[in-house]
């Protein structure tokens, strides 16, 4: 064999070596970036613990996005939408007693130094003689009796006793420098409360979430977002995402993209996605929000010609969703035993 049959051999040889190099490393960063998106980037589906066709707008395919989607009216005895009171469930409480009437402002002066340290929602309250019943403290009312609590459990953990000692001495102190008292209580039972109530809220603090993706091409975020308002979706411009809220302003469900870009205003004409995910925070949301959160997540796969998977690229069928509800249901009756409503006032300032 000369020597120009075998140079032709060798280079032959190295080529298709090179192709086969390249095909395995285009095929193991194909497998890296959708393993990426698929798995590493999202939680369990239930273990979220401490989570190109524009629509034209009418009467008939408004009618029918409704009849797709559903109206969202998940309602509470405890909406949440009234202003936010102190409860012995959740809150430290300091009483104010005064000789005579003295303005909100006043005391809300005295305090403000003291408390700016704190690191737990702190409120107050006067009592209205008229109504015979504590109200938010208003700066321009006078009242013969206030009060003042530390919240003590929210989403960042159970405050200790420092913090509450260091509360119970500034609305003492605040009192006293006004011509009022302040007796603190003992704050040994609030501790005890707190850890345990901290140790509840741990157990029941998750989020469901389910990937909606598509069986086809990209959809376009055009159709997305006509999608996502007929369903009654807002975008927040904040962090990117499509929310859902009832009557009360209570978010439902929030919609956010299946990949890392989040959405936005000037770039939903322009995006393509794969898929979106929809995510509801289960101890905000109140009994009836889980039936509304899967119907949207069947409506919006059937309009995107998707299917619901969960982290593992599974699908999700009905079997799964009875599964995932029976733990919302759960949850919801735990909290409920606790005096709290699940997306209530009190579940809203607990799960914050």
């Amino acid at each position: 064999m000369g020597e120009l049959q075998l140079g032709l051999l060798a280079t032959g040889a190295a080529v298709v070596a090179a192709v086969y190099l390249y095909n395995r490393w285009q095929e193991r960063r194909h497998r890296r970036e959708a393993e990426a998106s698929f798995t590493s980037r999202h939680e369990d589906v239930l273990m979220r613990s401490r989570g190109g066709i524009e629509e034209k707008k009418s009467a008939s395919g408004s009618d029918r996005a409704e009849r797709a989607f559903g109206s969202f009216d998940a309602s509470s005895e405890d909406s949440g939408a009234s202003e936010p009171v102190l409860s012995e469930i959740v809150d430290f409480i300091v009483a104010v007693e005064t000789p005579e009437e003295i303005r909100g402002a006043a005391i809300l002066g005295a305090a403000a130094a003291a408390l700016g340290s704190c690191s737990k929602p702190i409120r107050w309250e006067g009592f209205d003689e008229t109504e015979a019943s504590w109200e938010p403290l208003d700066p321009q009312r006078s009242y013969s009796r206030l009060r003042s609590g530390m919240q003590i459990v929210d989403r960042r953990g159970a405050t200790d006793a420092e913090e509450l000692a260091a509360f119970g001495a500034a609305i003492e102190q605040a009192a006293t420098s006004i011509g009022a008292l302040a007796p603190v209580p003992d704050s040994g039972p609030a501790i005890a409360k707190a850890k345990e109530l901290d140790r509840f809220c741990g157990e029941v603090d998750f989020r469901v979430a389910v990937h909606i993706v598509s069986n086809a091409g990209p959809f376009s975020g055009t159709r997305l977002e006509a999608l996502a308002k007929a369903a009654g979706f807002e975008l927040d411009r904040a962090d990117g995402r499509f929310r859902r809220r009832d009557k009360y302003g209570r978010i439902m469900c929030a919609l956010l993209n299946f990949d890392p870009t989040p959405f936005s205003v000037d770039r939903m004409k322009s995006l393509s996605m794969r898929g979106v995910t929809l995510e509801l925070d289960v101890p905000r949301t109140p009994r009836g929000a889980f039936e509304q959160f899967r119907d949207t997540a069947r409506a919006l796969a059937e309009r995107l010609n998707a299917r619901i998977v969960d982290d593992n690229r599974q699908l999700l069928g009905p079997a799964a969703f009875d599964a995932i509800g029976a733990r919302v249901q759960a949850v919801h009756r735990g909290m409920e035993a606790r005096g709290i409503v699940p997306g209530g006032a009190l579940a809203l300032r607990l799960f914050s």
